[in-house]
């Protein structure tokens, strides 16, 4: 039978097949799960593949078909009575078995996915080849940006012999530009989609990042004047299976404007930015297009360069502030300050954009390394106390396999041999639960990934470095609970241990209650550390912002065709609208910016976003007018763009004490804009809490209208949205309908900190449940030793209340010292945490009180109803058992 691909079945499984199987039947099994292998692999996923392999081969092995030398080989014959005696001894202790095998699944699982997910997070841009040398390059001011001059990278290129190859790209509309996304029309088939992500690119895009080209020819897709690349899912959503290569779409209102030109793979998850489609800007180029936008005067475009390999990037950005201002037309002043180092050109390493920048203008939202700590920290705390509970159960177990151990030793075995069985033991049982956590991973992938927003794959962990990491945790775990019992118990004379002269020493209370303090001290920390976390998601979420976000909603509009008075007014005549207004850019999203001046002091400028609105959109969005007086359309001033509402902190920038009146000069590209400011706005965080409010300013100018902000009555929004939509639709006939709420955008603003609590409060739930459990253990172990002790006691006449307290002591002074350890590093760790938040909430003590309350009554509590059956029990029956 022919194949198209040869598949390679798992090694691990040949490699085990030839050690067991007899040579005479050995190459006909191979063949025939080869051939099966291919078969299946042909139409399934390799790891079910694999899978399958697995399991025919061990369908194979029947007796006739195996080795006769394992049941001659004592070696065999020893692990052979292990496993019996594993297997014997689990299901004798079912209660403690379960529960350790309960905590080690758990802590495998969790660490398995923290795992996977945090080697996606750090390899994130690594799929392109020499990404090590490819670098962003950012304007590092008191402002911070992404975006640089669109010659800047080709220039590079020219100049410096260290840059290989560089492109320059922006978003289509402009990441600061309001709008988001563009409608592309296949006209014949009727198919429309409003399409976010797309790009103009150089025609160098493809020499500097390395997305897999499906369709077209990549040396000429991006030289050619009105052609598109599609990405892969953008193209099946128009064409199907059907090539795409040659079709005409439409851009907007521009009728078969385009042509596809070809067709590039998704760009990965691990991508710090993602594009649905890319148009050449040769297509502007070859429009005369003439724009300062394009000039090294705009700081409008985000350019990448790659290094040649061996370049020093830092030598190179070192040169860049002499080698630039043969390029920048700039004052005297500015160029001393570039070569000065008080601003500059940053060469930014590709593969550190998704968890080391969150400038402003990122391409997308950027996760933060500190986030990846908290889980990393979290996954080994859990492992940790998973460990502890594992190794105290063993150590306990051991107290009461003495006599065994006695007799064996007594019978000439050997110190090795004691060690190896133990060991044997544990590595069972953690084998054992690592593939119940691995089960478990595929279970639960799902539901992970959803509360990460990733794109992990449980079947990753059969990835060499993945099952290298597991194993070696598993080893470890076994390695950490075998030692004690095995090191200690050989240890000891046999004739001893079978005079029960050694009982007594059995224990390891000081190992066990060291442990436990190591158990508390991390799930004290786990706890603390979610409730901190909770109280800055809660400030952020509830922090005022200064104006009103609740019962808003949010409509796109088309810019192409002005009509926002029109649907402004049919909007308004809806039931259950109470207000609407029309602005150019919505609280949370991108702005764009210029800079301002006063005429009366030229030499102070400060660059300040820009937003266009009409008379209503103060009063919809609950803004507060400090000073002077509203927009207003039907003043020549106001509706020709030359009056101006700013914030207090552009007053405040702009060193203007009484700025209502002030003359103020607005820089709009290559325009310079006199007008007046007529009002001063309350300060309103338009932006994230992540960054300080800044300067804005507002103006009338309705061809740069968007949005559509309608404050709604929320009761009505099942009858009143299908409203909206069919008023829409008369109106924009060739629009999609687009509707969000405003408070849902805003809370997407925060949306990584509040995963980040979801995900550390269910691990702190694990911590607890995992603790508690582990108390619940030691301390059983310890009313055990102790019950000849109690039951003397209360013959000498102590109440069960006197000896429930000196049992609580002990445990109540280890809780106290994990406290005392505890609390200080969990201030000072999520005291640097909460550095990465320009507005904080100041860490409440209350936290560490109640932790350390909860701590003690949750500890004396569990102790006191373990203890209180022993305590209670009569004691003349514990004296006779002893």
């Amino acid at each position: 039978m022919a194949y198209n691909q040869l598949y390679h079945p798992p090694k691990f499984a040949d490699w085990f097949l030839r050690q067991v199987c007899k040579g005479n039947l050995l190459e006909e099994i191979e063949g025939d799960l080869f051939e099966h292998y291919q078969v299946i692999r042909e139409m399934h996923p390799k790891w079910r593949a694999d899978l399958a392999y697995w399991f025919h081969m061990v369908n194979f092995l029947r007796p006739f078909a195996l080795k006769k030398i394992g049941q001659n080989s004592s070696t065999i014959i020893m692990y052979r009575s292990y496993f019996k005696f594993t297997l014997r001894h689990m299901w004798r202790k079912k209660l403690s078995t379960s529960f350790n095998l309960i905590g080690l699944v758990l802590a495998f699982m969790v660490c398995g996915f923290i795992y996977l997910h945090l080697q996606q997070e750090l390899s994130f841009d690594k799929f392109h080849a020499n990404s090590e040398d490819m670098y962003r390059v950012a304007w590092m001011n008191d402002n911070p940006q992404t975006r640089t001059p669109h010659p800047l990278a080709q220039a590079m290129v020219n100049d410096l012999p260290e840059v290989e190859s560089a492109v320059s790209l922006s978003p289509i509309y402009g990441a600061g530009l309001t709008k988001q996304s563009v409608t592309l029309t296949l006209e014949k088939e009727n198919i429309s989609f409003a399409e976010p992500n797309g790009y103009f690119v150089d025609s160098t895009f493809f020499d500097v990042f390395d997305f897999k080209f499906l369709e077209g020819n990549p040396e000429t897709a991006l030289k050619s004047p009105f052609g598109v690349l599609l990405s892969k899912s953008t193209a099946k959503r128009y064409f199907g299976d059907k090539p795409a290569v040659g079709s005409r779409l439409s851009f907007d209102v521009n009728t078969d404007m385009l042509e596809v030109v070809g067709v590039v793979e998704d760009a990965p998850k691990t991508s710090h930015f993602h594009y649905n489609f890319l148009i050449s800007y040769v297509t502007l180029k070859s429009l005369n297009f003439n724009d300062p936008w394009m000039s090294w005067d705009d700081f409008g475009h985000f350019n990448y360069v790659k290094l040649k390999a061996g370049s020093d990037p830092k030598a190179l950005e070192n040169k860049i502030p002499t080698w630039v201002q043969n390029y920048l037309d700039w004052s005297d002043e500015g160029i001393e300050s570039l070569i000065a180092g008080e601003y500059k050109f940053e060469l930014q390493p590709i593969e550190d954009i998704h968890l080391h920048s969150n400038i402003r203008w990122e391409l997308e939202s950027n996760s933060s390394f500190s986030y990846l700590i908290i889980y990393g920290v979290s996954g080994l705390f859990i492992l940790l106390i998973s460990i502890i509970n594992f190794v105290n159960l063993s150590t306990a177990r051991s107290a009461e396999r003495l006599k065994e151990v006695g007799v064996k030793k007594t019978l000439g075995a050997y110190r090795g041999q004691l060690l190896s069985q133990f060991v044997f033991e544990s590595l069972f049982s953690s084998l054992l639960a690592l593939a119940m956590g691995i089960f478990a991973m595929y279970a639960l992938q799902d539901a992970f990934n959803q509360l990460v927003n990733g794109q992990i794959l449980a079947q990753d962990i059969w990835e060499t470095n993945s099952l290298l990491f597991m194993l070696g945790v598993t080893v470890i775990t076994a390695i950490f609970a075998a030692a004690y019992p095995a090191i200690y118990l050989n240890a000891l004379h046999p004739g001893q241990i079978l005079k029960g002269t050694t009982q007594k020493k059995i224990g390891g209370a000081f190992v066990r209650n060291t442990l436990l303090s190591v158990q508390l001290i991390a799930a004290i920390l786990m706890v603390t550390g979610s409730l901190i976390i909770n109280g800055q998601i809660s400030f952020l979420k509830n922090k005022d912002l200064g104006f009103q976000q609740d019962n808003l909603m949010v409509v796109e509009l088309s810019n192409y065709v002005n009509k926002s008075e029109l649907i402004k007014e049919a909007f308004s005549k809806l039931s259950g609208i109470a207000s609407v207004a029309t602005v150019s850019n919505v609280p949370g999203g991108q702005f764009n910016q210029h800079s301002i001046y006063a005429e009366k002091d030229p030499s102070v400028r400060t660059d300040a976003a820009e937003a266009f609105i009409d008379d209503d959109a103060l009063s919809v969005l609950g803004i507060e007018l400090l000073e002077g007086r509203m927009l207003d359309e039907t003043i020549a001033s106001d509706s020709s763009g030359t009056s101006f509402l700013i914030n207090e902190t552009a007053a405040k920038q702009l060193n203007l004490s009484d700025p209502v009146g002030e003359t103020l000069f607005w820089e709009d590209n290559e325009n310079l804009v006199k007008g007046r400011i007529v009002g001063l706005v309350k300060d309103f965080h338009y932006k994230s809490l992540h960054v300080p409010i800044r300067p804005i300013i507002m103006m009338v100018q309705p061809r740069r209208l968007n949005y559509l902000i309608a404050q709604a009555d929320t009761k009505a929004l099942s009858t009143l949205i299908p409203q909206m939509e069919q008023t829409f639709g008369e109106i924009y006939p060739e629009d999609d309908f687009r509707l969000t709420f405003l408070d849902e955008q805003i809370a997407e603003l925060y949306k990584e900190e509040s995963r980040t609590l979801l995900l550390t409060s269910i691990l702190s739930g694990i911590s607890i449940f995992l603790a508690i459990a582990g108390l619940v253990g030691i301390v059983s172990i310890a009313i055990k030793q102790r019950v000849k002790e109690i039951g003397i006691r209360k013959i000498l006449g102590a109440s069960v209340k006197e000896i429930l307290m000196l049992i609580n002591g002990r445990y109540v002074i280890i809780t106290l010292m994990a406290l005392a350890l505890a609390l200080p590093v969990s201030y000072l760790s999520m005291n640097s945490w909460m550095e990465n938040f320009t507005y904080q909430h100041a860490i409440n003590p209350m936290v560490y009180l109640l932790t350390g309350m909860c701590a003690l009554v949750l500890i004396f509590i569990t102790i006191s109803a373990i203890s209180l059956r022993t305590v209670r029990s009569n004691p003349a029956d514990a004296l006779r058992i002893e």
